[in-house]
């Protein structure tokens, strides 16, 4: 593993840590800890493998674009890498997950610019489903939804000017311009020629619906755990809280929202009614069962996606 990656994955640690003593102490330590001690960890198992099946859904988006680009890598392969780069859910944006596009080069000799239009995929078909079930959200509980529309406004426009043609051949033909950059103009029109492919719409919808189904279950994840508490709780407001703090991290650009996601969704679950101590033990479960179980399957994944990357060295 790259010194790079350990960085991140120590930085995050450390954050983490300062953010969940915060939070901790705005709970009460000893409350929290008593709080931890009531939730049936007999369940949290179940949890995890419900978590990882989300894991496996997603495999299904990466596998699904390979093959819409006529990209040929072996199935085990390809699992390894998707798996491994689940170690990089801890970089600001997702953007580590571009590790995928390197390391299938690394196996297979696929060009980057060839398989970076897969990950710029997978994360606008995430996040505008992510926004969907968040206007659909807001509109079921009669909130504010202004900064939401901006979103979805924001995002349409984007996509009329990639779509575009005439304006990204006329920033393709500027760039070209520039001696620095005349090498990278063969690959950056590969990019987003690829990027219009897979956002055309047969693909778009059907992985945007994946997408959906993914955050579906990931929010049904978290109900579950606050059931554990012994508390009723109403399945559609778990679902909408849940991933509306999921988005709200996701705009900050923070390595997977730390801080901006845990304070929102123990905001929330204190502003409902629930004590501050379960609020912070279910925000720390659920990100323990999302975040950190994501960041353990990667870095065993990534042990032997290196034992087959070595062998293909020699």
């Amino acid at each position: 593993m790259s010194d790079k990656i350990k960085n991140n994955i120590y930085i995050s640690i450390i954050i983490t840590v300062i953010i969940y003593l915060a939070l901790y102490f705005y709970g009460d330590f000893n409350l929290v800890l008593n709080s931890l001690k009531e939730f049936n960890w007999q369940y949290f198992p179940f949890i995890l493998l419900v978590i990882y099946f989300t894991f496996l859904l997603k495999f299904f988006k990466w596998q699904y674009y390979l093959k819409y680009l006529n990209i040929n890598v072996q199935r085990s392969i390809s699992f390894k890498i998707f798996m491994a780069s689940l170690v990089m859910g801890v970089t600001p944006g997702k953007i580590g997950d571009l590790i995928k596009s390197y390391m299938l080069k690394e196996v297979n000799g696929t060009p980057v610019n060839s398989t970076i239009p897969i990950v710029f995929a997978e994360r606008v078909t995430e996040f505008v489903s992510l926004l969907f079930l968040v206007i659909l959200g807001l509109n079921l509980f009669n909130q504010n939804i202004l900064i939401i529309i901006i979103s979805l406004f924001s995002i349409v426009i984007l996509f009329i000017l990639f779509f575009n043609s005439r304006i990204t051949n006329k920033i393709i033909s500027m760039l070209s311009k520039w001696k620095k950059l005349e090498k990278y103009i063969v690959p950056i029109s590969l990019t987003i020629s690829n990027s219009k492919l897979l956002l055309q719409p047969k693909p778009f919808l059907l992985m945007f619906l994946l997408s959906f189904i993914i955050w579906i279950i990931e929010g049904l994840a978290f109900y579950l755990i606050l059931v554990q508490f012994n508390i009723d709780s109403s399945a559609i407001w778990s679902l909408f809280a849940y991933l509306f703090s999921i988005f709200i991290g996701s705009l900050s650009m923070l390595p997977a929202g730390l801080g901006v996601t845990d304070g929102s969704l123990t905001f929330l679950l204190s502003q409902n009614g629930f004590s501050k101590e379960i609020a912070v033990s279910a925000t720390l479960i659920v990100r323990i069962a999302t975040l950190w179980f994501a960041l353990i399957v990667g870095l065993f994944s990534m042990i032997g996606f290196n034992k087959i990357s070595n062998q293909h060295k020699h």
